[in-house]
């Protein structure tokens, strides 16, 4: 169960808790400021690493996200950035936005969606009776499928929403519609 942002307290389990809507959020900015100073220049410096990405790591105890490291380990610097947006928002609504905006879409969209590891772990322990194969589908490394690649698509009409009809006829045709809707 996902409990990103939920209040544990007892009024919430009495449903008497309130919640703040969050507009915005500050470690969306500053993950949005990386990924564009990376864009803009292509390459982004340790210190501007640390106003942005390592102040959201910091706070969780993790390490600081360096150029050193990036490149002793053959990584990607817009993947790691990337990779840091993704965890760092996960399920509060960005990646779909984010694959678009990135053109990565296209073939991200349409693989499997996979869930935890189950074969080989302390889940296939717990939960004999469900049979691989049978009761739930795994890929050849174990993990669960959640929806198969089969059953997700992404054409590149996606990368743009169409146009309201209201808006083209208030144009007189001025505005056009979308290639493919």
């Amino acid at each position: 169960m996902i409990r990103k942002f939920l209040d544990e307290t007892l009024d919430a389990a009495q449903f008497r808790g309130q919640y703040d809507f969050k507009e915005i959020r500050y470690a969306e900015v500053l993950l949005i400021l990386a990924e564009a100073l990376y864009e803009k220049n292509g390459s982004i410096s340790d210190e501007d690493f640390d106003k942005t990405i390592n102040l959201l790591r910091s706070r969780v105890n993790m390490p600081r996200l360096t150029n050193a490291f990036v490149q002793t380990n053959g990584l990607n610097m817009l993947n790691e950035i990337r990779r840091e947006r993704t965890v760092e928002l996960a399920f509060e609504g960005f990646r779909r936005e984010d694959l678009r905006r990135w053109k990565t879409a296209e073939t991200v969209m349409p693989q499997a969606l996979r869930g935890v590891k189950f074969v080989g772990t302390e889940y296939q322990q717990k939960y004999p009776s469900l049979k691989v194969g049978v009761d739930i589908q795994v890929d050849n490394n174990g993990f669960i499928i959640a929806e198969p690649a089969s059953a997700r698509q992404f054409l590149p009409k996606h990368y743009l929403d169409p146009v309201p009809l209201q808006q083209i006829q208030l144009t007189k045709g001025a505005v056009t519609q979308n290639n493919g809707w």
